[in-house]
């Protein structure tokens, strides 16, 4: 059966270069957007922190090893701090472990600091209020209810003597070291409460 030519419409012509050109012009935009989509993302931007500590009333001064040099790995080991809520009123308080010099704090006393926690980002220093101003050379600390009385109690680690403190409730606290026998007259860097 011999094939029949049959010329296309002038109308039907218009239409497919229509098309094709369409498809040309519409190429260029698909191929971009393919490459930006594949394209890796920038990292995300890198943190920024601003010290508002003394906005916060965080203004304890941590004094630690020598003046001028580090002479020790004791003075280059930094001191400790833990976040929890010593007085059960759902917000968290800051304790600060202090540490001095091996040559002493040079007359000025060097003690750890509690931190009561204003509800607004603002902190009130009630260490001597809370019974914690107790001069020592502090490397770490562990907070948890060693007595089972619903309340955090505090343990620090210190290059001398460690110390148990007893939260009392009322917002103060009791060294019972001696009682609990856990002195550890010796240099211990941290510790940890467990079950």
């Amino acid at each position: 059966m011999p094939s029949v030519f049959r010329p296309r419409s002038q109308k039907t012509t218009h239409a497919l270069s229509r098309s094709v050109i369409l498809v040309l012009l519409s190429l260029p935009f698909y191929l971009l957007c393919t490459v930006v989509a594949q394209t890796p993302k920038s990292p995300p931007p890198i943190a920024n922190f601003t010290d508002e500590a003394e906005k916060a009333g965080l203004t304890a001064k941590n004094t630690f090893g020598g003046k001028d040099t580090k002479k020790y790995i004791i003075e280059t080991t930094g001191t400790g701090i833990a976040i929890f809520d010593y007085d059960n009123d759902g917000w968290p308080d800051i304790f600060l472990v202090n540490g001095t010099t091996l040559e002493g704090a040079g007359g000025t006393s060097s003690t750890n600091h509690l931190y009561h926690n204003n509800h607004d980002g603002t902190f009130t220093d009630v260490t001597r209020e809370a019974g914690l101003a107790v001069e020592m050379y502090g490397m770490g600390c562990a907070v948890g209810d060693y007595d089972n009385d619903g309340k955090i109690d505090i343990y620090i680690t210190t290059l001398g003597s460690n110390h148990l403190f007893h939260n009392l409730g009322n917002g103060k606290f009791a060294d019972v070291t001696a009682k609990a026998g856990v002195d550890d007259p010796g240099f211990s860097v941290s510790a940890v409460w467990f079950d």
